[in-house]
């Protein structure tokens, strides 16, 4: 499948809510697509900051080219805070491929950018910062079927995600996992006259 590289690299956050009545925050990142835990990527606590951490940690994915075209594959973010007695969520950040993807054209595929921690609807408080890039198309072989079996779990979840998020079924939905790397393939659905339907519509 034809895909592109993408890396991050979480930078800091700034002023976020203080969820400790006693002792100091430890905040760390939690990176997933679509909040599926297959995907999962885990920075290191941030131990000094507090209200304030940095991380500089980097890590990537590989995705399917029709990602960043269409809205509804998400890079999220959820940031928390490190306790004994079981870890408190702080917040998060939301963002679709897409729209990273257009934001960094200009720049020649990476940005470094700034966006507010919400908690559910609302802003929570505070700001995160990081920096990506987007890789050149190239050509990943599809896994074996025994480990797109091993996928089947996480394709479901995305796929339902996927499907609301573009008002229709899609016909393919691919997450084979490889290493370190989740490719993601998405499908235009093609109606009954083999027109091709923008998902956006």
């Amino acid at each position: 499948m034809e895909c592109r590289k993408f890396q991050i690299t979480l930078i800091s956050a700034q002023d976020l809510e203080n969820v400790r009545e006693k002792f100091r925050m430890k905040v760390y990142a939690k990176l997933s697509i679509g909040g599926d835990s297959r995907t999962e990527r885990t920075s290191p606590v941030d131990t000094e900051g507090e209200t304030n951490p940095a991380w500089n940690f980097t890590t990537g994915y590989t995705i399917g080219k029709k990602a960043v075209e269409y809205q509804g594959i998400m890079l999220v973010i959820k940031l928390y805070c490190s306790r004994t007695l079981g870890d408190r969520y702080i917040g998060e950040v939301s963002v679709s491929f897409k729209d990273l993807f257009d934001g960094a054209v200009a720049t020649g595929g990476s940005a470094t950018v700034s966006y507010p921690v919400k908690k559910g609807a609302a802003d929570s408080k505070g700001v995160l910062k990081f920096s990506y890039s987007f890789g050149d198309i190239v050509i990943v072989k599809k896994p074996s079927v025994w480990a797109r079996g091993m996928a089947v779990a996480g394709t479901i979840l995305v796929k339902v995600i996927a499907e609301v998020a573009f008002g229709g079924g899609l016909d393919d939905l691919d997450i084979p996992f490889s290493g370190e790397d989740v490719p993601i393939d998405v499908d235009v659905p093609v109606d009954s006259s083999g027109s091709s339907q923008d998902p956006k519509n």
